[in-house]
């Protein structure tokens, strides 16, 4: 028989829409500047909205992506 176990969330849902929020309006600027993010950026954004990481580890991560080329 499977176990089944709940994950409880790192960060409570109202601060998960704050950080949404927060991001979808960094990411409208961005794009009026003509920049898009890429599917691997967009996992890092989405790791921090989850609170899988916290927000100072956001640039050393998009430094290791796009900078290691």
């Amino acid at each position: 028989m499977a176990v089944i176990t709940e994950t409880k969330p790192k960060i409570s849902a109202a601060e998960m829409e704050r950080r949404r929020r927060a991001l979808r309006q960094a990411d409208a600027h961005n794009r009026i500047e003509g920049q898009f993010p890429s599917p691997q950026g967009t996992a890092i954004f989405e790791a921090f909205i989850r609170g899988d990481i916290e927000r100072d580890q956001i640039l050393p991560r998009l430094h290791a992506l796009y900078l290691q080329s």
